[in-house]
């Protein structure tokens, strides 16, 4: 099988602390539903170091099985990201916001509480117009995201998809603005539509980072105050795969994007504003 290399990667770690055969052995049936139907970048790890790989003899990489998975495993797949849209669509199927914070306040109390209240804002958001089934999870270096599935068979516009999650993103942000306590800390916090917008493609969670070689575990209860770097090592995700059992129940949503836009802008921002407010808590 001949993989077309993309580009090389220079990784922070270079060691892989698990056996990676059989890490998605253990967690690949729970990844599935994120890569099938789509297309999947494979990020790979061999001895001559770390490639993105984005088609296979020319034809675009798909995942259907956990065969497939399995496949690319043992050829040193490591990393996957699957696309925005389904194959054969130019729509897409997916909403993913993207929560960073500055590196200096990564993996610190204050970090993990401003990314916290970031996240909850955007899933309030997303729910404010009838999106409330969403997947928070680690993006495995820096940040979170906020993850919802659609059901519109052939998905949506995506300058519609993404005019939408910036409305979301500011209305969130207008919302954080009163945790006044946290004010010197908000800056430090950054949402964006980057995933969707640009990348256009997500890294399906558990899949572990080419580059931090940590999972991009799913955050239980939305509680992203209580995350530690140690709960995304892989191999405590290996010891106990079940404990995201719960990414099985990710339903698409249905939301209808032309009579959500038909509103003015600020009159949608003020209306999710207004329903971050009424339910954002510290508490998890």
């Amino acid at each position: 099988m001949s993989m077309k290399s993309a580009r090389r990667l220079n990784p922070v770690v270079k060691k892989v602390p698990v056996d990676p055969i059989k890490y998605y052995d253990s967690v690949g049936e729970l990844m599935l539903d994120f890569m099938v139907n789509r297309t999947t970048q494979v990020i790979v790890q061999q001895s001559s170091g770390v490639r993105l790989i984005r088609s296979i003899e020319g034809k675009p990489i798909v995942i259907n099985s956990i065969n497939d998975l399995k496949s690319f495993v043992a050829q040193g797949g490591l990393d996957f990201m699957a696309s925005v849209k389904p194959i054969g669509s130019s729509n897409v199927d997916v909403l993913v916001a993207d929560i960073k914070v500055k590196q200096v306040m990564f993996n610190t109390p204050e970090g993990y509480l401003i990314m916290h209240i970031a996240s909850n804002a955007v899933r309030l958001g997303f729910e404010a117009v009838g999106i409330g089934n969403v997947l928070m999870y680690f993006d495995g270096m820096n940040g979170f995201k906020v993850f919802a599935r659609l059901n519109e068979k052939n998905g949506v516009d995506l300058k519609n998809a993404s005019k939408l999650l910036r409305i979301i993103i500011d209305a969130a942000e207008r919302a954080m603005k009163r945790f006044s306590r946290f004010s010197g800390l908000m800056s430090n916090v950054t949402l964006g539509v980057n995933t969707l917008s640009k990348v256009k493609a997500f890294r399906v969670p558990l899949s572990i980072h080419w580059s931090t070689k940590l999972s991009a575990i799913p955050i239980p209860h939305f509680c992203v105050k209580n995350f530690s770097l140690m709960d995304a090592e892989p191999v405590k995700t290996l010891s106990n795969p079940s404990a995201y059992s719960f990414m099985r129940n990710l339903k698409p949503n249905s939301v209808n994007l032309t009579q959500l836009l038909a509103d003015e802008d600020y009159v949608l921002t003020y209306r999710i504003k207004a329903h971050i407010l009424s339910g954002i808590r510290l508490e998890c």
